[in-house]
């Protein structure tokens, strides 16, 4: 019972130095809880990938459509683009090729960057309003930038589910409570 005393003494000790560097005590909130569903979004994303079996990565429920592997390098790519304008470190490169192994290495790559992105975001950075992510599209603030990598991921990932039903393959279920609860 004293070492976790001790610990719990050692945490409250050390979460006002890492908090001092954000004043606006909601926009800290925002990112940590932010940080419990990416990591979330990560673990369902990652188990629809895996769900197609390696000779399933080039099917298509049609013709216009992506390839279940380009469908998640989009994922990725698109994911990389919103939080690249922050400005913090580089994001991973696209591989190339769509097998199910490149795409695994790059997907978890492009969940793994922006992690580290949203860990080493500062307070200035998030509240940002004027983030140019495209030309044809109004700026954006820093919050902005990741749901949309976030609401892109979902919408991506939904579509997975009928690549795979057409293969006869259940897609997996998605959990109903955050990581960090």
């Amino acid at each position: 019972m004293k070492r976790r005393q001790a610990l719990t003494a050692l945490a409250a000790a050390a979460a006002p130095a890492a908090a001092a560097d954000w004043s606006d005590t909601f926009a800290r909130a925002w990112r940590d809880t932010f940080l419990h569903h990416w990591a979330d979004t990560k673990e369902y994303t990652m188990k629809m990938m895996e769900a197609m079996p390696a000779d399933g990565f080039d099917s298509k429920p049609d013709p216009a459509q992506r390839g279940f592997g380009e469908q998640f390098v989009h994922i990725a790519r698109a994911n990389n683009a919103y939080v690249t304008v922050i400005g913090i470190g580089k994001a991973p490169e696209p591989p190339k090729s769509n097998d199910k192994e490149s795409v695994r290495q790059f997907l978890t790559a492009s969940f793994d960057w922006i992690t580290d992105v949203l860990n080493k975001l500062n307070e200035k950075q998030l509240l940002k309003q004027d983030y140019k992510f495209s030309p044809r599209l109004k700026p954006h603030s820093g919050t902005d930038l990741f749901m949309r990598a976030y609401m892109h991921t979902a919408h991506h990932r939904g579509q997975a589910v009928c690549y795979l039903r057409v293969k006869g393959i259940v897609p997996p279920t998605w959990k109903f409570e955050p990581s960090g609860a």
